[in-house]
């Protein structure tokens, strides 16, 4: 093998780099999608997600391992949201959905199904739940999104969250009953 095929500090093994081709492949999307969930530009988000991408090859390239790939990704995205927040002010569900693509919240929603009454309801009561997330503090509204937008397990966002499973699992029912309770009111 050659130096290159064996890795060296500046340069991961082959397979980490056909792993990383994987990962690309397989997370990038939702880690976009979660980015433009959380910031207004579509064009932002997707440089943060690349950005997130080069900082885990980075670590892999200094000679660090990643145990969970997929956890380490959204914990990097985190970071790199939090840094964007910083920068900027806060904007609403709706002011996140570009306009100019004539895109809306509810198309952000899963495709319909069907055309029966119940169907048009679960649409209606899930566009009016991602419009109420808005209204949640900013840590609800995390871990609703990495819980039920992205499917993330609770063990998975506390990886993500650098927090205990058992915190995360509270966070997400008290989050769930906060945005009930926006729900059910007039």
């Amino acid at each position: 093998m050659s130096k290159k095929e064996e890795g060296t500090p500046s340069q991961p093994p082959r397979d980490t780099e056909q792993a990383f081709c994987e990962a690309f492949e397989l997370y990038s999307d939702e880690l976009l999608r979660h980015a433009h969930l959380r910031i207004s530009d579509r064009d932002r988000a997707l440089e943060l997600t690349q950005e997130c991408f080069l900082r885990a090859w980075q670590y892999v390239s200094r000679g660090e391992e990643i145990r969970e790939l997929r956890p380490f990704l959204y914990r990097t995205l985190r970071h790199l949201i939090i840094d964007e927040y910083r920068k900027s002010k806060s904007y609403s569900l709706e002011g996140m959905v570009d306009e100019e693509e004539g895109e809306s919240v509810e198309s952000l929603l899963p495709p319909e199904e069907s055309n029966t009454l119940e169907a048009a309801m679960e649409r209606f009561d899930a566009s009016r739940a991602l419009e109420l997330l808005d209204k949640l503090p900013d840590s609800y509204r995390e871990v609703l999104s990495l819980r039920y937008i992205e499917g993330l397990s609770p063990k998975e966002i506390a990886v993500i969250l650098e927090e205990s499973e058992n915190v995360v699992s509270v966070r997400i029912y008290r989050s769930l009953k906060k945005l009930r309770v926006l729900f059910d009111a007039p």
